[in-house]
C-alpha cells in the first residue's frame, strides 16, 4: 500500500501541511514537530511526490546556471563546483551559455524563469544599475557568481578583482619594470573593468606610463595583441587579463625571439591548468574557481528555502602563484 502525506500527518499528530512544510526545509518549523514528522516518514517510508511538491512551490529542483563563454577554461571549474553542491543538494543544473552577448543572455533568463527553476547563479558579462532593476524585477532568486556589485539586492561571491590585479602589477614594479603592458579583455565586462583599472591606479601611482591593448579573453586575442605590440615596441612586462591572453602572448613573444622572463615578463589571471602546461610555466593570479561555484549553491539554497532574506556578499581569497615567466 502506498504511504500518503495523509498516513505521516497521522502518525506524527500534526496537520498535512505541517508535514509539506517540513518537507520543503520551511524555517519556521519548530525543531521538536520537525523531527517528529522526520521520524514519522522514515517509520513509514514515506517518497515525497517530487513533480507534486514543485508545482505547489511554483518552482522545479533545478538551478539555472548562465555562463559568458564555456570555452573558458576558467568556467567549467566554477561550474564543476555548482554542480557537485547542486547534485548533493537533491538540484539539478540548467546550463546555458551567452558568448557574452547580453541580448542572449537575457533570453536565457526569461527562459529560466518560464521554466520554473528554483532560482539562477549568474556570470553576467556587463552588470550595471539598469539590469539589477531588470532581474529584482523577476522576483527569482539570484546569485552573482565571480561578479560583484555595490548595494545590489542579491547575493554575490567572487574575489577581489581589484586587489588582485594591483597586486599583480606591483609586484612586476618592484621587480624593476617600468615599460609594463596590459592586455585587456573586452569593455563593459565586469572583471576586466576593474583589472584594467587596477593596472592604471598602480602604474599611476608609480608615475608609470599605462599602456593598454583591449580584446577579448582568448588565446587568440592574446596573440594578435601581442604581436602587433612588438611590432611597434617591446615592452619588459605584460599583465594580462586573463591566463588564455597570457598563453597567447607568450606564443607571440616567442615567435619573435625574445624570451621569457629574461626579455618580456607576463602574468596571467584565473591559474587555469593550461598555466601549468606551458614553457615557461605561467606565473599568474589563482581564482578558487571550484570554490566560488559550490559557495554560489549554497547562498542561492538559503534563499530558495527562505532561510535568509537580505542580501550577503561573499569575497574568497585570491593568491599569487610565482612560476617561471
Amino acid at each position: 500500500m502506498k504511504i500518503t502525506i495523509t498516513d505521516v500527518a497521522k502518525n506524527a499528530n500534526v496537520s498535512k501541511a505541517t508535514v509539506s512544510r517540513v518537507i520543503n526545509h520551511n524555517p519556521k518549523v519548530k525543531d521538536e514537530i520537525r523531527q517528529r514528522v522526520l521520524q514519522s516518514i522514515n517509520e513509514l517510508g514515506y517518497q515525497p511526490n517530487a513533480i507534486a511538491r514543485n508545482l505547489a512551490n511554483n518552482t522545479t529542483n533545478v538551478i539555472g546556471l548562465i555562463l559568458p563563454d564555456i570555452t573558458n577554461p576558467f568556467f567549467p571549474n566554477i561550474t564543476r563546483g555548482i554542480e557537485d553542491a547542486a547534485h548533493s543538494l537533491g538540484y539539478s543544473l540548467f546550463i546555458s551559455n551567452t558568448d557574452n552577448n547580453p541580448g542572449i543572455e537575457q533570453e536565457y533568463i526569461e527562459k529560466m524563469v518560464r521554466q520554473q527553476v528554483g532560482g539562477i547563479i549568474l556570470i553576467s558579462s556587463i552588470l550595471d544599475e539598469h539590469k539589477v532593476n531588470k532581474l529584482s524585477e523577476l522576483k527569482i532568486p539570484f546569485v552573482l557568481c565571480d561578479r560583484s556589485l555595490t548595494d545590489t539586492p542579491f547575493d554575490t561571491v567572487s574575489i577581489d578583482h581589484y586587489k588582485a590585479s594591483y597586486e599583480a602589477v606591483n609586484y612586476l614594479i618592484q621587480k624593476g619594470h617600468q615599460d609594463i603592458f596590459h592586455l585587456s579583455g573586452q569593455r563593459l565586462v565586469q572583471s576586466a573593468e576593474m583589472r584594467r583599472q587596477a593596472y592604471c591606479d598602480a602604474m599611476q601611482e608609480h608615475k608609470l606610463k599605462p599602456y593598454i591593448r583591449v580584446g577579448s579573453f582568448s588565446y587568440e586575442s592574446g596573440y594578435e595583441l601581442m604581436k602587433s605590440t612588438l611590432e611597434e615596441s617591446v615592452p619588459t612586462a605584460v599583465f594580462a587579463a586573463n591566463d588564455l591572453i597570457a598563453l597567447g602572448a607568450m606564443d607571440a613573444i616567442q615567435e619573435k625571439g625574445l624570451r621569457i622572463p629574461e626579455d618580456i615578463s607576463v602574468i596571467g589571471f584565473d591559474d587555469i591548468l593550461f598555466a601549468r602546461m606551458s614553457n615557461p610555466k605561467l606565473s599568474t593570479i589563482s581564482v578558487p574557481a571550484y570554490q566560488i561555484g559550490v559557495t554560489a549553491v549554497e547562498m542561492l539554497l538559503e534563499r530558495i528555502k527562505g532561510v535568509r532574506s537580505t542580501a550577503k556578499s561573499l569575497v574568497l581569497e585570491h593568491k599569487f602563484i610565482q612560476r617561471e615567466s
